[in-house]
């Protein structure tokens, strides 16, 4: 909670801030955005270094950067940029744990924090692929993991729907056929069987769960995966209650 409140603190400290300043019209960039494109997580940081040259009739004074997110980090020309002279700001992205797209701006501010000028860095974060156990620490044997082993959908009114995703891997060198058998007379459940698995393949089942009780009830039965035919030892509990309003 404390720490929600330092960082809007920080935000609308900054803004007021900015709203105070003017764009600065004495930098010049060889560019405003650079895009990384497609970075790999597991190869760590990248940077970028925007050059600027100094347009004015003045030196020019690089007092600090801002950016609203701690993935960012910047070095830049901290000496005096004298007229006509160029300076750099280096800008540092971590993708670690941040998958997918991203565009982050960084406020560059200058001569006392009066001016600022603003640049970019984007790209996309390939994640990289985590051990079985660390995604799927569920083992249902057979080689087969998943990502969850209950299945609780709460309450569910009569005539509605609820779906859970789950996630699964074989964690094994041979291709594997991969079904999923509900136990009991259980036809409000739907899935689509994921059929063929490759070797340390993983994918994705949704469960849904749709309601046509008239009355209220608790259940609770199994689902149990085969893997290539042959029931594995541990089953999904699926957890329900059902209301008729």
């Amino acid at each position: 909670m404390k720490n929600n409140f330092l960082y809007l603190f920080l935000m609308f400290f900054f803004s007021a801030n900015l709203f105070a300043q003017t764009p600065s019209s004495q930098l010049s960039y060889d560019k405003r955005i650079h895009d990384f494109g497609e970075i790999q997580e597991k190869d760590g940081k990248v940077s970028h270094t925007f050059i600027f040259t100094n347009t004015s009739k003045v030196p020019v004074v690089i007092g600090g950067t801002h950016s609203g997110c701690g993935c960012t980090s910047t070095d830049y020309t901290k000496e005096p940029i004298k007229p006509g002279s160029t300076g750099k700001v280096t800008v540092t992205y971590n993708p670690a744990n941040r998958p997918g797209f991203f565009s982050k701006e960084i406020v560059v501010f200058s001569n006392n924090a009066k001016n600022y000028t603003r640049i970019w860095v984007k790209g996309t974060v390939v994640p990289s692929l985590r051990p079985v156990e660390e995604d799927h620490p569920y083992n249902l044997g057979s080689g087969l993991h998943s990502s969850l082993k209950v299945l609780t959908f709460g309450s569910v009114k009569r005539g509605e729907s609820k779906e859970i995703g789950m996630f699964y891997a074989n964690n094994t060198e041979k291709e594997m056929n991969l079904t999923f058998i509900v136990e009991g007379n259980h036809s409000n459940i739907t899935f689509t069987n994921p059929g063929k698995l490759a070797p340390k393949g993983r994918g994705k089942i949704n469960f849904k769960y749709t309601s046509s009780s008239k009355k209220q009830e608790r259940l609770t039965f199994n689902i149990y995966p085969y893997v290539n035919e042959k029931k594995t030892s541990t089953p999904i509990i699926v957890k329900v209650t059902e209301i008729s309003d």
